[in-house]
C-alpha cells in the first residue's frame, strides 16, 4: 500500500506519536529507575559485605522499582517486538492469513489487558483503603498498583494502534527517529 494513502495518514501520525511515547517512557522512566536501582543494589551490597551496615528496606523499595520498571518497559518491549513470540508455526502461514491471526491476538490481548489494567486500579483503590503496605518500611501499595494499571492500559492502546495499521495494510514497523542505532 502507498504511504501516502489518505485513508492510511491518521493512523500512521498516531502510531509516530505513540512511538515516541512509549519510547520516552520506556527509556527516561525505565532507564532512570534501572540505574537507581543498580545504584541501590550495589551500596547494599559494599555495605552489607564491606562494613556489616545494610540499607534497611533496601528490598521492598527494589521490589517496587521492579515492578515500575516492568510498567514503564512493557508497552516499548510490545511495540518493538521484543516479547517472546513462538513464530514458528506462523511463519508458515501465507501473508494474509499471518497478518489476521496477528490482528485476532491484538484483538484477544486488548480485552484482557483493558481488564487487567481495571482490576489494578481496583487493587489499588482496596489496597489504600486497607492500608496494604510493604513491610520492612510500610510503603503504600496504592501508587504502584496505579502505576502498573498505567502500564497495563498504554500496552493495551499500543496494541489498539497496531490493529489500526493492521486494517489499513500497513506494517507494524517500530518508527525510529533518524540517526538512532537500533
Amino acid at each position: 500500500m502507498e504511504a501516502n494513502e489518505p485513508h492510511t495518514r491518521p493512523v500512521v501520525a498516531v502510531k509516530r506519536r505513540l512511538d515516541r511515547l512509549v519510547r520516552a517512557v520506556a527509556l527516561w522512566a525505565g532507564g532512570t529507575l534501572l540505574l537507581t536501582l543498580m545504584a541501590l543494589t550495589v551500596v547494599d551490597v559494599v555495605r552489607r559485605y564491606g562494613f556489616n551496615a545494610p540499607i534497611y528496606g533496601v528490598r521492598d523499595v527494589a521490589k517496587l522499582m521492579l515492578l515500575c520498571l516492568v510498567a514503564a518497559s512493557v508497552a516499548y518491549s510490545a511495540r518493538t517486538g521484543g516479547q517472546v513470540a513462538i513464530e514458528f508455526f506462523s511463519q508458515r502461514l501465507a501473508a494474509p492469513l499471518r497478518r489476521r491471526l496477528a490482528m485476532g491476538v491484538r484483538l484477544l490481548a486488548i480485552p484482557m489487558l483493558i481488564l487487567l489494567g481495571w482490576q489494578l486500579m481496583d487493587g489499588g483503590l482496596n489496597a489504600g483503603r486497607f492500608g496494604e503496605a510493604s513491610l520492612a518500611l510500610a510503603l503504600p501499595f496504592a501508587p504502584f498498583y496505579f502505576i502498573l494499571a498505567l502500564g497495563m492500559l498504554l500496552y493495551a492502546l499500543v496494541l489498539v494502534v497496531e490493529v489500526g495499521l493492521l486494517l489499513c495494510g500497513r506494517d507494524l514497523s517500530f518508527h525510529k527517529r533518524r540517526g538512532t542505532n537500533p
